[in-house]
């Protein structure tokens, strides 16, 4: 449902235009929280109407980013209207349905709205529940015919896509469709104890990783590139606008499979050959000791990178913070245990 800045007789009433408002919501009901209207610096009323719109305006791949553009009609007309004259309409010029230019600059007319679309330009904070890098604020100005001037209020609607015809994109929006164009993968776990087939394991068995109860287990990246670790920074142009956007993992958060969780860095890898005849010890940066087996005997181990893009661009900045990436791994604990026996004799 859209709903635009509607073509409206002239009013010197305030009252009047009150009456107008209501009727507007009457056809197009809203949630009058959604609703807020101020007097603009040439004395125009403007209203904040949040419009929902049907269907998915997402890239539906689970990322970030407005859809695209719309074209708008080829053929547009006006429906005419009054204007001067008393607040009734008495007195004015009437003007017959005509054919009117169905862009003026960046504008573009609408039939059923009977206004030209136009993007809010400063935009305001997104309405709750809205992202900048998707939606925008846009507003419908009325036609007014050669000589004649307009007291119509305004009204500024946020919508999820750009109006049909709009071929502009606020440099949120723009930073959004860059961001589409990201891959961000999941990290490759380093992990000691590593995968491998042991030396009591039957013929035949599959490699695996396997530790102890209280034995240190040591956890790092195993090998960073842009789209495991960052940073990934791309510039690119969209809607008339040229923005630079760069993603990197803004956290690491690794999960034992039994209760623990830890936040690290990249970590620090084993180094086998090193450690060989020493003593086990916990790593410097990275890792925990299982305190329990389970029941199956195997945990699995959770990587999980949270990403974040800062992204600049048309004299604005700003962040996305992106999905979350998650890769996983099976390590089966088991338990030792001591005997005490006695030595008769001695």
């Amino acid at each position: 449902m859209l709903i635009g800045r509607q073509q409206l007789r002239y009013f010197a009433s305030a009252v009047a235009l009150a009456l107008l408002v209501c009727a507007a919501l009457l056809i197009h009901p809203l949630s009058a929280s959604a609703n807020s209207c101020w007097i603009d610096e040439e004395g125009h009323q403007q209203c904040d109407i949040e419009i929902e719109q049907p269907g998915n305006p997402g890239s539906g791949d689970g990322t970030t980013g407005p859809v695209g553009f719309t074209p708008g009609p080829s053929t547009c007309v006006w429906n005419g209207g009054t204007f001067g004259g008393d607040r009734f309409g008495n007195g004015g010029t009437l003007y017959e349905a005509q054919e009117v230019p169905c862009s003026t600059g960046s504008n573009w007319w609408s039939n059923s709205q009977q206004c030209y679309w136009t993007l809010d330009d400063p935009q305001r904070p997104a309405p709750n529940g809205k992202s900048p890098n998707v939606g925008a604020y846009y507003y419908c100005a009325p036609y007014v015919p050669p000589g004649e001037t307009s007291n119509a209020f305004l009204v500024s609607a946020w919508q999820d896509a750009p109006p049909p015809g709009i071929s502009r994109y606020t440099p949120a929006q723009a930073a959004g469709m860059l961001v589409r164009t990201f891959t961000l993968e999941p990290i490759t776990i380093g992990m000691a104890p590593e995968s491998k087939v042991h030396s009591d394991d039957p013929i035949g068995t599959a490699a695996y990783r396997r530790t102890w109860v209280g034995i240190p287990v040591w956890l790092w990246v195993d090998g960073t590139s842009e789209s495991t670790w960052g940073p990934l920074s791309r510039t690119a142009t969209y809607g008339g606008v040229t923005v630079t956007a760069t993603a990197g993992v803004r956290s690491l958060t690794w999960s034992s499979g039994d209760g623990q969780t830890i936040n690290c860095g990249v970590g620090t890898p084993f180094n086998a050959a090193a450690m060989a005849d020493q003593l086990a010890v916990d790593s410097p940066t990275c890792g925990f000791r299982y305190q329990r087996t389970s029941g199956s005997g195997t945990f699995t181990v959770s990587a999980s990178t949270s990403w974040v893009v800062e992204w600049t661009g048309g004299g604005e900045s700003g962040n996305i913070a992106m999905p979350m990436t998650t890769s996983t791994a099976q390590v089966r604990v088991g338990e030792l245990q001591s005997v005490n026996t006695a030595n008769y004799g001695d």
